[in-house]
């Protein structure tokens, strides 16, 4: 079950992936969100941290011919997009191409900074590659922030535009009564360990600097996840309210990038978050990092075990 790629927000620069068998259901993904933080010197510890194995970038074929005639694809969603405004901050352009590959530039800081993204669908979510190219020298740390979007009943109506997911959202779950209750788990000492339910940014190691104002001690690495509650815990009125009709079980849905340098929880997106560490680099240089979004039926320990496939440590 590979989902759909469409250009969702173009201002917020925000893509949507969409399962054509869960019409009523679909995630969000910012991937240029706020300013980058930066360091003056780089961060060290990242030669620990899993790589992606098996990722070879994809084709990129002919554009997409035509808007799908699906009554789910909505009106704002776009297969291709270019910048209108030249003077806008982010010059971005998209295209999602025959073979359901979606390949994204975005210049930035008149010209300074170039990213390109390639997103590539697969069986359990989307794979994805990401080249920053500096024409100014970088000499520390250089670190962009990614957004993973699940909103539900209880956020801004304008975000339902970009994700839908009311089981995977935390808003719902604590406007529904459980104030204290939790979604969003890290790795650490190769355990799962909750999220509070506060906005919390955790290091993926110990030399992390001042990055986004990381507390507590380091996780394992930059693996983020949501898990729906328990289907024999929850009471029925909550599952009849965020998954009305659904014969699965449980939900679980992450992110992960190499070289990521602090992860988060929820902010008013109901979201996760990952900063991606591109830095050092000379200038004309360039870094690509490798990543995936999951999706997946079963619970978190399912989840990781495909991560565990698709990412290793070869220190």
């Amino acid at each position: 079950m590979e989902p759909a790629i469409a250009l969702s927000n173009a201002p917020e620069q925000c893509v949507t992936f969409f399962w054509p068998e869960m019409p009523q259901s679909y995630l969000g993904y910012r991937f240029v969100e706020g300013q980058p933080i930066v360091s003056d010197r780089p961060f060290l510890g990242y030669e620990k941290q899993p790589v992606a194995q098996g990722f070879a970038l994809p084709e990129l074929t002919a554009p997409a011919a035509s808007q799908p005639a699906d009554p789910h694809w909505l009106k704002e969603w776009r297969l291709a997009y270019t910048e209108p405004d030249s003077q806008a901050p982010v010059q971005l352009s998209f295209q999602v191409m025959e073979n359901g590959v979606a390949h994204i530039v975005c210049v930035e800081n008149d010209g300074q900074q170039q990213q390109e993204f390639v997103f590539q669908p697969f069986s359990h979510g989307v794979r994805m590659w990401t080249t920053l190219t500096t024409q100014t020298a970088i000499t520390g740390a250089y670190c962009r922030q990614h957004c993973l979007r699940f909103t539900g009943l209880f956020n801004s109506q304008w975000r339902l535009v970009v994700a839908h997911t009311p089981f995977l959202s935390e808003l719902d779950m604590q406007a529904m009564g459980n104030a204290n209750g939790t979604l969003t788990y890290a790795r650490r000492a190769n355990q799962w360990v909750p999220f509070p339910v506060q906005h919390t940014v955790y290091p993926t190691h110990a030399d992390r600097g001042n990055i986004a104002a990381s507390q507590g001690d380091p996780v394992d690495h930059g693996l983020i996840v949501r898990e729906t509650a328990s289907r024999q815990l929850a009471p029925a009125s909550y599952w009849q309210r965020v998954a009305p009709g659904a014969t699965w079980d449980q939900i679980s849905s992450g992110l992960y990038w190499e070289r990521t340098a602090a992860i988060s929880n929820r902010h008013p997106a109901d979201c996760v978050h990952a900063w991606l560490d591109f830095g050092p680099l000379a200038a004309g240089q360039s870094r690509t990092l490798r990543g995936a979004v999951y999706f997946v039926e079963g619970p978190k320990d399912e989840l990781l075990a495909l991560w565990q496939r698709d990412f290793r440590d070869d220190g």
